[in-house]
């Protein structure tokens, strides 16, 4: 098993110098669609004395057969059911104004005389808007539809192609923990864990070398990865950044 150990207190100069190291302030975070900056609370970091991913690609290589490969099929079907998504938005937004436009009318002509001629100019008005209402929810209800059919098809894909990488991963990292253990006594250090708070911040106290901040986040169809590099000194805090521009975008599978 994995030693991970809680960060030590850094809420004070005292906390800080009994653990003889220096202090690693990790801010995670993500630019949303309005250009706003959000903080990603509730993510487990953690803090390596060693690259893991040098590690990882070492087992890798040294297992031979080749990890299977993501098909290209798989991108063309995420960017096909991104598109489809966007079309049933578009069409539920129609359906949604002619629906409006058809209440309201319907609310104006509740106030009228059947007899009179403006009730009749009204009632045309309803008739050809109720058409394009109906016409509008069947375009919706096919758009859902598309966007339903491709989604089951990748979700069958991806599963197929999950087991397989797993198979793949279990038996070429078999050693893994052992192997993460042993740098850990080469070099007299371990492993650190924390969460990030609701501000996204999450703090280290480490002791000064080489260290790697290792996280992940997940998006619909992919994560965001880091392994970012820091060198670690006593004195002034040290920011580390996580956000997308320094992340791997990678596949979940």
């Amino acid at each position: 098993m994995k030693r991970l150990l809680v960060t030590c207190a850094v809420a004070a100069p005292m906390a800080l110098a009994a653990c003889g190291g220096g202090e690693v302030v990790v801010q995670a975070q993500l630019d949303t669609r309005a250009g706003e900056t959000r903080p990603l609370a509730d993510l487990s970091i953690r803090a390596l004395p060693f690259d893991r991913d040098e590690i990882f690609d070492s087992l890798a290589l040294a297992y031979g057969t080749p990890e299977p490969a993501i098909p290209p099929a798989f991108d063309a079907l995420q960017d096909s059911i991104a598109e489809a998504q966007a079309t049933y938005q578009e069409a539920n937004a129609r359906w949604g104004a002619a629906r409006d436009s058809l209440k309201v009318l319907n609310d104006r002509m509740a106030g009228m005389s059947r007899s009179s001629g403006a009730y009749v100019v009204a009632f045309g008005e309803f008739s050809d808007q109720e058409r394009v209402e109906r016409t509008a929810e069947q375009q919706r209800d096919q758009a859902f539809a598309r966007y339903e059919s491709l989604f089951e098809r990748f979700g069958e894909q991806e599963a197929e192609l999950r087991i397989q990488r797993q198979l793949w991963r279990d038996e070429a990292f078999a050693d893994v923990d052992q192997v993460f253990d042993m740098r850990e006594d080469e070099l007299g250090r371990t492993i650190y864990a924390d969460t990030t708070d609701a501000n996204g911040v999450a703090r280290f106290t480490l002791p000064p070398g080489e260290w790697w901040i290792q996280a992940r986040h997940e998006l619909p169809f992919s994560e965001l990865y880091w392994n970012v590099p820091v060198q670690v000194e006593r004195g002034d805090p040290i920011p580390v950044i996580l956000n997308r521009e320094n992340a791997v975008d990678r596949p979940k599978f």
